[in-house]
């Protein structure tokens, strides 16, 4: 039926960067290979930094290896004609848990950029004042690109609004939820609530304080069906709150990074603190063509927003 027929934030409509600045999206770019849709969404922190998912990027290397971040892009079609930075510098907590069946505890990381980007310092749009205590009904909105329900692709920024569930209730659903986590919900619209979906991962859950959209929370999973009528909880964030500390050591230099990137001979090369390196096959500004990237997500019935890499499509850049 029509109404089943949703955009990847369910129910969603489309939203204006211009109450959202902070957003940005995450795309792969070899030279001139790009994937023509984001793997992932973000927040910038300042004009050189990414807030996003650890999930988005934990051992995918090549996908690391390769990233663009783009700032307040309304419609993916415009990605070309749109600034962007390669990564350089990627952070996530110690104790990240890359694991479904723990519901991916402390999914957040940080991106750093080659570049600086000309957006501004969005420091003050970070939740530093509700610890758990988060107000219902308020107006909580999560945004995103990507898949439209069935596996199509959409290109629009769009919005939903949602509604707060509390840990206790959360956690009849999610038994491993902490209060590290929160956890929404959305109204029935149609057969479907509103909700997060794949593609929506590492983007923000913001919060109207009454003059601007504060970002209390980062994109992580939900359940395997999004939208699920059937169930209290179809959105779980990490809550930034509990992060701060962490996020501003990252940003004044006071955290060694798990990976790197240097070009060594016109190749880029990941460098890692964890596990040693892994250098790239092909060399930057190559000839461009068809990736195919492997990458396995089984996670039951639970799945990170992240979207796969092979439901993204890749394309050459014959004109730039």
């Amino acid at each position: 039926m029509a109404f089943d027929i949703s955009p990847y934030i369910i129910n969603g409509s489309n939203a204006n960067i211009v109450n959202y600045p902070s957003f940005a999206s995450l795309f792969y770019r070899n030279g001139n290979t790009y994937s023509t849709s984001s793997y992932c969404g973000a927040t910038m922190i300042n004009s050189q930094y990414a807030l996003t998912a650890a999930h988005c990027i934990y051992g995918n290397e090549s996908t690391m290896l390769y990233t663009v971040v783009v700032p307040q892009l309304e419609d993916e079609s415009n990605f070309l004609s749109t600034q962007q930075a390669q990564a350089s510098e990627f952070y996530y907590p110690d104790d990240y848990v890359d694991s479904a069946s723990e519901l991916w505890p402390n999914d957040i990381a940080i991106i750093k950029l080659e570049t600086a980007l000309s957006v501004s310092d969005y420091t003050s749009l970070l939740n530093t004042t509700l610890n758990n205590n988060f107000p219902s009904p308020a107006d909580y909105k999560a945004i995103g690109h990507g898949l439209i329900e069935g596996g199509s692709n959409g290109t629009r920024l769009l919005e939903t609004s949602l509604e707060y569930i509390s840990l206790a209730s959360c956690q009849t659903q999610y038994s491993k939820v902490t209060d590290k986590q929160i956890c929404f919900g959305g109204p029935l619209v149609g057969s479907l609530q509103n909700s997060t979906c794949n593609g929506d991962s590492g983007g923000p859950i913001y919060w109207y304080d009454g003059s601007q959209y504060i970002q209390i929370g980062i994109t992580s999973f939900g359940p395997s069906t999004c939208g699920d009528a059937s169930l209290n909880v179809t959105s779980v964030f990490t809550d930034v709150y509990d992060y701060i500390g962490w996020i501003n050591s990252v940003v004044n230099g006071q955290v060694t990074p798990k990976y790197y990137v240097t070009t060594v001979n016109g190749v880029r090369v990941l460098n890692s603190n964890v596990n040693g390196s892994y250098t790239s096959a092909t060399s930057e500004g190559g000839s461009g063509g068809t990736l195919n990237l492997v990458v396995l997500l089984s996670m039951g019935m639970i799945y990170s927003r992240r979207k796969g890499i092979l439901t993204r499509l890749f394309k050459e850049i014959r004109d730039i």
